[in-house]
């Protein structure tokens, strides 16, 4: 079922149910601690409500929502605990903390059940279950929403979108009580019309047409929006129709068409027009109606040969009605104009493309068409399969072979007639009847008619020449009937036959059949077979049988052994299988834990732009491992493909992490904080949360923020953190020192790194920087002596470009 309308009414709706006014208790009359505190978060979720700067509205919504809930544990039981709960939930729900909110909304609803209060929550939850299309979970809480809103229109809202809800379960019994329900409502409003155009619906569904007749009727009468009025026009022209009221059903079909807003029901309601007046054989009048709606104009433009199809199913109703009404009235080359334009606008193996073509066929027989056999010969490919037992199929193959006959053409009418008897050919003719029938039942679609002419052959005439010809076009019969372990057979035969060529083909056959049909350890041995024993290949079959060879691989968990069999695919035909063997490449690299290669073939799918079609976690881990290899550049690069900065919560805070650290180190600052940002809004593991406040820190000092840079630190600071991240914090303690002219006060952080935190990476940095400060602030001599032990330990550490 399509809810258009219903979402179009739904998001128009407010988000949360109009609520009743908690009361306050009058301060002058009554203290009451519990009201103060309930009527601080009430006149700052107000506040936020009235503000126009989003951000100062989220700032304020959490904190609405920390007041009420610090009520609701210091005053469960106060008066305003029930709109409480819905403030909190609402707080929470509009400042982006969607599951806590609907927590709330839950809670209300369970601990009280019933009342405005309650309503009004479960209002918020029913929307957004429905936006989703949960319909199970939105039916019950509109329901809830409707037996306890604060207004009679509210509650029509209510049980009509409970009614949607089950109807889109298929739940009619209940979608069409509630219907009922907003019908009888005395405050229905703008949802009684939509409401009996739902139930008449439910009633079409059910063939009640004389019941749902009125209904749509009386939408169409209504003040509804066109859409909806449009709609129920249809439905009432359909049902009209179905009741042998053709009067009343041309009454609505012409409103649709004259209606301003109804515009998109035209087409259905043209080709009902159509239908009818061809069931009365008006076929004058299926021209008429077609001519008169203004679209037979717009049909008639052909789309440009070199632009893709454009499958549109109502026009080709539209072209196939008007070209069998052309037929009837002898009008044949309009006809076929049209039955051709249908075969363009329509998928193939459709039934109204099928009843085009058969009709094309018709024309032709008609006025006995030159190439009537090639047409019919085209319309048994295409259909043989999708409708070989169809009384019309077997019709043009008819008109085929009686065109062939009154030609004298008794070859070709008595493969088509396909009924031989071998027993009245000559001994010399009939291998090769036998061979030649089978090959062009075989190549018309018909491989059950090929198998028996051919296994014929094979069996009376196993010296024939054409012997290993037969077995091929057999085995390829077999797999076209769904016999595939015959075919097999036949391929296995082939392969030992000790030709060659078929030999090759037969591998390669029957490795293809096996790939289709995801037998990959065997599809896998004949590839290999191909490769072994096909002897001289191709280029192209080559590089299919190793990327194949390489894709069955990596599909039965064998990604490692793979590498060598897609490198070779990729070198033989990179245009074919660049891409495809690139992506498994990078599957066989991750699995294979080489960093290098990994890193080199996924450089190469963004260079040639399908990167995105790579495994999250194959970028991942070189994203991880790049950074550990200190390779920033490629960390950045990677990471960042699989970060999401519009949903930043849709990346796990390990990736914004690494992300941050890359880009900080590549000197992407800027680029390298808003990763940080991300970390820190969700981390809660005090240590995490430290090592993120030090880059953030290490950051905004970059960025010459240094007194945001000071806030970071200190903050971080009071964490009280070891190791590694407590001497950064040093670190970056001594440089905002330094940069403020305190070169003193610098010394004895990083001195303190120097004696106490022995990290390969962290101690030359500290010894270079202090012998920098103790110069800085004259202290010459002890800046040699630190400068000295910095040569002594670590003889071929380079000092930063940028102190």
């Amino acid at each position: 079922m399509k809810h258009t309308l219903a979402f179009l009414l739904l998001a128009a709706a407010p988000l949360t149910a109009q609520v009743p006014q908690a009361q306050p208790v009058d301060p002058a009359l009554q203290a009451d601690p519990g009201n103060d505190m309930f009527q601080r978060g009430k006149n700052l979720y107000d506040q936020a409500q009235a503000t126009g700067s989003q951000e100062a509205k989220i700032e304020m919504l959490q904190r609405a929502a920390a007041i009420f809930s610090d009520y609701l544990t210091q005053f469960p039981n106060h008066a305003n605990t029930e709109p409480a709960w819905l403030y909190m939930g609402q707080s929470l729900y509009l400042s982006g903390k969607v599951d806590e909110g609907k927590r709330a909304f839950q809670t209300l609803i369970n601990r009280f059940n019933k009342g405005p209060w309650v309503g009004a929550a479960a209002y918020t939850l029913a929307i957004d279950a429905f936006n989703k299309r949960d319909y199970q979970t939105s039916a019950p809480l509109f329901q809830k929403y409707g037996d306890n809103a604060n207004r009679p229109e509210d509650s029509a809202r209510g049980y009509y979108y409970a009614a949607e809800s089950f109807r889109g379960q298929n739940q009619d019994r209940q979608a069409g009580d509630l219907y009922r329900k907003v019908i009888n409502a005395t405050a229905g409003g703008v949802h009684v019309p939509l409401a009996k155009l739902g139930l008449g619906n439910l009633l079409l569904k059910g063939n009640k047409h004389e019941e749902a007749l009125p209904l749509f009727e009386a939408v169409v009468t209504s003040e509804a929006t066109p859409q909806a009025r449009g709609e129920a026009a249809l439905k009432a022209a359909l049902a009209a129709a179905k009741l042998k009221k053709p009067e009343l059903a041309d009454k609505y079909l012409k409103l649709i068409a004259i209606t301003p807003g109804m515009e998109k029901f035209r087409p259905d309601a043209l080709s009902l027009l159509m239908e009818t007046a061809m069931a009365d054989k008006d076929y004058p009048g299926v021209l008429d109606a077609y001519r008169k709606s203004g679209l037979e104009a717009a049909d008639a433009i052909e789309a440009p040969p070199d632009q893709k199809a454009s499958y549109d199913e109502k026009k080709a109703m539209r072209l196939l009605l008007a070209g069998r009404a052309n037929f009837q009235l002898k009008k044949t080359s309009e006809a076929l104009r049209l039955f051709r334009q249908v075969e363009s606008s329509i998928s193939p193996q459709s039934e109204l493309a099928y009843q085009a073509a058969y009709y094309r066929i018709l024309c032709f027989y008609a006025i006995d068409g030159e190439h009537l056999p090639d047409q019919v010969d085209a319309f048994v490919q295409i259909y043989r399969k999708s409708r070989g037992n169809d009384k019309n199929l077997h019709t043009a193959l008819l008109m085929k072979a009686e065109t062939l006959f009154n030609r004298s053409d008794y070859t070709k009418a008595a493969s088509t007639y396909a009924e031989i008897d071998a027993s009245l050919i000559n001994d010399s003719n009939r291998p090769g009847l036998l061979f030649n029938r089978g090959w062009c039942l075989a190549e018309a679609g018909d491989p059950q008619g090929a198998v028996k002419s051919l296994t014929k052959f094979i069996s009376d005439y196993p010296k024939d020449s054409r012997i290993n010809k037969a077995m091929a076009k057999r085995a390829s019969s077999y797999v076209q009937a769904g016999e595939g372990a015959k075919a097999i057979d036949d391929f296995d035969k082939l392969a030992n036959s000790g030709d060659e060529e078929y030999a090759r083909l037969a591998w390669a056959e029957s490795a293809r059949m096996r790939r289709d049909e995801n037998n990959l350890p065997d599809m896998i041995v004949r590839y290999k077979g191909l490769l072994a024993k096909g002897g001289t290949l191709t280029s192209k079959l080559d590089a299919e049988a190793n990327f194949y060879i390489g894709w069955g691989l990596v599909k039965t968990n064998a990604a490692k052994d793979s590498i060598p069999y897609l490198e070779k695919a990729r070198s033989l035909q990179p245009e074919t299988f660049g891409k495809h063997a690139g992506l498994l490449l990078a599957l066989g690299y991750f699995a294979s834990q080489n960093l290098d290669k990994l890193t080199e073939e996924i450089d190469l799918a963004i260079e040639k732009q399908y990167a995105k079609e790579l495994p999250d976690q194959a970028l991942e881990w070189a994203g991880m491992q790049a950074y550990y290899a200190n390779k920033f550049a490629a960390s950045a690069r990677f990471l960042d493909r699989i970060s999401n900065p519009d949903e930043p919560r849709e990346t796990s805070k390990g990736i914004w992490r690494y992300l941050g650290k890359a880009r900080y180190e590549t000197g992407k600052y800027e680029d390298a904080l808003k990763a940080t940002l991300n970390v820190l809004a969700v981390e809660e593991d005090p240590a995490l949360k430290a090592d993120a406040l030090l880059d953030k820190g290490r950051e905004l000092f970059a960025l010459k923020r240094d007194a945001e840079a000071q806030a970071t630190h200190d903050e971080a600071t009071k964490m009280h953190v070891e190791g590694r991240t407590g001497a950064g914090l040093r670190m970056l303690s001594g440089d905002l020192k330094m940069r403020a002219g305190k070169a003193e006060e610098a010394t004895h952080d990083y001195q303190y790194v120097v004696l106490w935190v022995e990290d390969r990476d962290l101690k030359p940095l500290a010894l270079w920087k202090l012998a920098r400060a103790l110069e800085k602030k004259g202290d010459t001599a002890e800046a040699e002596k630190y400068s000295s032990q910095l040569k002594k330990e670590f003889p071929n550490w380079e000092a930063p470009k940028e102190g």
